[in-house]
């Protein structure tokens, strides 16, 4: 199984947002001449923002100031940026495509998202973007962005699952977090049954919509079940290790132990409580680290929060395994004018430069997908963590799969019935595994 960085190095391959100083002017990119004027369209996913070395506070900021940067390189060049929420751009560009007027550049999720476009042959292959560079490239990512057989995305990096505790909250209640970064169920639980009060909660679930539900899948899991078989043929998180996954997160509830309104939540809403120093425990992502640190400076998260990371919680005598996340990148749509094609690659290859790789990893705490975008881990308590993180297996949960965002669609809906009584857990996971499995054998 692929690891999230070799062991022992304190220097990550990650994919973050904190950005560099703007790129010196390439020779290959300076525009020449009478050149007729080209205007390019992207549309970009909220990744990232508070890019180091840019005013980015927004989403869509560092874009919109590389775009700037890149049109002054080429002055008949004018990129407009759209930032595009996460949770409606899929729409957005499936209505654009249906209408023949997708944006020239997209920067979204590959495995779930451009992963289809590249299917319905609607994009270019983006071979010329790496081939002076390839080798600085990790095979992996790039097979991300590979759909049968052709590149037609490239990734920035993916980030981690991490699990935060407020070290904060239970310190005041007089229990010691785990110095070996790890807790089991029963460890868990009894700290917060300690910390858990009227204006505390002890933790929060979410399946409001299919936003991160890579972490309630990894909640899920940690009895030991499998999501599914190694070439993703057929789906069993139903089996009774999941069953009773999803029994104890249940119990969580019943006991008052878990934030109300699963059914409702949101992974937004779940870090907001957090921020507000109001959840004592955490599921997300390495991003987290980030936007503590730039929240804490502009008075968005409560100064009494500080966050300690560990491992996903497993039942006890369970090996831990980890999910991923966060495999963006970008795409070009086919382009009948030659010129805007080239300066539409030039562009994703101006944006895709190691600093840039590296900028972006290092605010979003993520894995880089260019060897040369390593950097260093400035936050002890992350650099940590991922120590651990680093000797855990990755679940494969078949992204790639044409079906996979059909899939997501019919998982967050069995949380919502169990976490609302309207089902028990076996049958709430058993009609998913229905479904899925339905899915799988269509060809």
């Amino acid at each position: 199984m692929e690891k999230l960085v070799k062991k022992g190095l304190s220097i990550l391959l990650i994919t973050g947002v904190a950005a560099g100083c703007a790129s010196n002017q390439d020779p290959k990119l300076q525009a020449g001449g009478d050149v007729k004027p080209i205007t390019l369209t992207m549309w970009a996913g909220t990744g990232f923002k508070d890019i180091e070395g840019y005013e980015s506070k927004n989403y869509g900021d560092w874009e919109k100031q590389k775009a700037q940067e890149f049109q002054k390189l080429h002055p008949n060049v004018t990129v407009k940026v759209e930032s595009v929420p996460f949770s409606d751009i899929e729409q957005k560009v499936n209505v654009a495509v249906a209408g023949n007027n997708p944006p020239d550049i997209l920067y979204d999720n590959i495995p779930i998202r451009i992963s289809k476009h590249a299917r319905k042959d609607v994009l270019i292959e983006l071979d010329d973007v790496v081939k002076d560079d390839k080798a600085d490239w990790k095979e992996a990512f790039l097979n991300m962005g590979t759909i049968n057989g052709k590149l037609y995305a490239l990734p920035l990096g993916s980030v981690p699952q991490v699990v935060f505790l407020n070290k904060t909250i239970f310190e005041k209640k007089g229990i010691t977090v785990p110095k070996d970064r790890s807790w089991t169920w029963n460890e868990m639980k009894d700290a917060l049954k300690k910390v858990a009060d009227k204006n505390t909660y002890g933790i929060a679930y979410f399946a409001k919509n299919e936003q991160a539900d890579q972490l309630m899948v990894s909640n899920v899991l940690a009895a030991g079940a499998q999501w599914a078989n190694k070439d993703i043929t057929e789906y069993t998180v139903n089996s009774p290790e999941g069953v009773e996954a999803l029994s104890f997160m249940l119990s969580l509830q019943e006991e008052g132990l878990v934030a109300p309104g699963t059914a409702t939540m949101d992974v937004n809403g779940n870090f907001e409580l957090f921020k507000q120093g109001k959840l004592a425990i955490l599921n997300h992502t390495s991003p987290v680290y980030g936007d503590l640190e730039v929240g804490k400076k502009n008075g968005a998260v409560d100064p009494s929060v500080e966050a300690y990371g560990i491992i996903p919680v497993v039942k006890e005598g369970v090996t831990p395994r980890i999910t991923v996340t966060g495999e963006n990148g970008y795409a070009i749509f086919k382009q009948e004018d030659p010129e805007k094609k080239k300066m539409a690659i030039e562009f994703v290859k101006f944006l895709t430069k190691p600093e840039n790789i590296k900028a972006i990893n290092k605010a979003t705490y993520g894995i880089s997908a260019r060897k040369s975008g390593t950097y260093e881990i400035t936050n002890k308590d992350a650099a940590e963590v991922f120590e651990q993180l680093n000797k855990l297996e990755i679940v494969d949960l078949g992204k790639n799969k044409a079906y996979f965002s059909t899939l997501r669609q019919k998982f967050y809906p069995e949380m919502q019935a169990a976490f609302l009584k309207a089902k028990s857990p076996k049958q709430a996971l058993d009609d998913f595994v229905k479904i899925a499995n339905e899915l799988a054998a269509k060809k």
